[in-house]
């Protein structure tokens, strides 16, 4: 852990799109990265769900933390483009549930 996350010290982290800075914006290091969609939404007037942010090529998840980045860049995704990722979040979520439960009732055969 860095110097920085360690003290949870603000840092300004760059906010560009395909025209350039959008904002720059105060952060902490371990802010999750769904409170800075939203802070970043909020500032662009738009909904959160419509955001996604990227690290370079590589799409960003909400879970991960801010930690040391310098500059995102954010991209507005269209309301279908929303439903479809929305849609197969669902399908992924719920597929690792069945898998789940299946994993247990095997276990539970195992041991019964």
């Amino acid at each position: 852990m860095s110097a920085l996350e360690a003290s949870g010290s603000d840092f300004s982290l760059r906010i560009v799109g395909i025209s350039g800075e959008v904002c720059c914006l105060s952060v902490q290091p371990a802010w999750r990265l769904s409170k800075l969609r939203r802070l970043v939404a909020r500032t662009l007037a738009f909904p959160a769900a419509e955001l996604t942010l990227l690290d370079g090529d590589t799409e960003l998840k909400d879970h991960n933390a801010v930690g040391e980045r310098q500059q995102l860049t954010a991209v507005r995704l269209s309301p279908s483009a929303v439903y479809r990722k929305a849609k197969e979040n669902m399908e992924f979520t719920g597929a690792l549930a069945l898998q789940r439960a299946k994993q247990l009732a095997s276990e539970a055969t195992l041991q019964g």
